[in-house]
């Protein structure tokens, strides 16, 4: 993945922004249950929202001040769910199309709960960390 913007506690990544990668979506999410593994024992608490979807990942503002950002509904939707996440007490939290591409591999549950996102309705999940066993 590549970190594309930090403002004070956010940070906002793309995994499949600069380079096609097939797996991006289980890189996004293995990538939240490393940082989450790195930060147990620590008093830093962390939500993590994880979307996939379409989003412009690139150079934004004037020759003064340049930065990469990341726009789009993918981007905004990761920002909605890690904030619905955080007001709720959960730790990692994506939607649908998230769910669709991972959860055979990682035990994940429903959240009684559906944030609005660019006008549409989203079905939030909550990701168990613990990685499914498929056996």
């Amino acid at each position: 993945g590549v970190v594309g913007v930090i403002v004070g506690d956010h940070v906002h990544a793309s995994f499949n922004a600069v380079k096609r990668c097939a797996s991006h979506t289980q890189n996004a999410v293995e990538s939240a249950v490393q940082l989450r593994k790195a930060l147990q024992g620590s008093r830093i608490e962390v939500c993590i929202g994880v979307s996939t979807g379409m989003a412009y990942c690139g150079p934004l503002g004037c020759a003064e001040l340049m930065s990469v950002g990341m726009i789009g509904p993918c981007a905004v939707a990761a920002s909605v769910l890690q904030e619905f996440g955080r007001a709720e007490g959960y730790r990692v939290v994506c939607n649908a199309a998230v769910y669709t591409d991972v959860s055979y591999a990682y035990n994940m549950r429903i959240v009684l709960g559906v944030v609005e996102v660019c006008g549409r309705r989203e079905m939030v999940y909550e990701l168990l960390e613990m990685p499914a066993d498929k056996s």
